[in-house]
């Protein structure tokens, strides 16, 4: 799974070079600020100066980090830095990250089951029986029961702008490994894209604070 990293890496500095040194010093410099730290958010200055899709995560309540979109491809877009972090998404649900000290391998539904898009919640509630992989603790194909709700209309900032969202909070359990949480998504009401979310990825409750910069496409 790390050479995921690697492999993303390549894939930005490949596509590149078929548009110019301009393009590949573009990258290099997003790469570069994605880890290179600094204050607890990732200022608009910054966020301004990456040319390409990018989020900011933050972990456990620590610094923001950047990171680009390397690929976009069957509804998973995987997003990394130079740092040795890459964060899988599908639908704005995390499904798999790789350099945390805690990572979740795989997210994927229980046989017969569907993985709910958060922006799909309605009114009364749906529940969904998923299977993660946590090689860390180790525990594979755990069962996770989650409940997904609506909670109405939020206006959140990003970078000092102001953007109304649909919030929708996904209340979840696993028997197995005594484990519960909540996590919670800041959705377009229009484009159904998951501009902020706050998800747990392992039973020691790590979770991860994600928000768009500058939203893919």
């Amino acid at each position: 799974m790390k050479r995921i990293v690697a492999f993303a890496a390549l894939l930005l500095l490949s596509g590149c070079s078929s548009t110019g040194s301009s393009d590949y010093s573009l990258y290099y410099q997003a790469l570069r600020q994605s880890f290179s730290g600094g204050g607890s958010h990732v200022s608009k200055e910054q966020a301004a100066a990456i040319l390409y899709a990018s989020i900011g995560y933050r972990l456990n309540d620590g610094p923001e980090q950047l990171l680009v979109l390397a690929t976009d491809s069957g509804g998973e877009q995987l997003w990394t830095s130079g740092a040795h972090i890459v964060i899988v998404t599908r639908d704005g649900r995390i499904v798999r990250t790789v350099g945390f000290a805690q990572d979740v391998a795989a997210v994927t539904p229980q046989k017969g089951q569907q993985l709910l898009a958060p922006a799909q919640a309605e009114g009364s509630g749906a529940a969904s029986v998923r299977l993660e992989d946590f090689p860390s603790v180790p525990a594979y194909g755990v069962a996770v029961k989650c409940t997904i709700l609506p909670r109405g209309l939020e206006t959140i900032v990003i970078l000092g702008r102001g953007i109304t969202t649909k919030r929708v909070d996904e209340t979840c359990r696993s028997d197995a490994l005594d484990w519960s949480f909540t996590d919670s998504y800041w959705i377009d009401p229009t484009s159904a894209l998951v501009w902020r979310s706050i998800q747990h990825i392992g039973p020691k409750n790590e979770k991860i604070e994600i928000e768009i910069l500058r939203p893919p496409g």
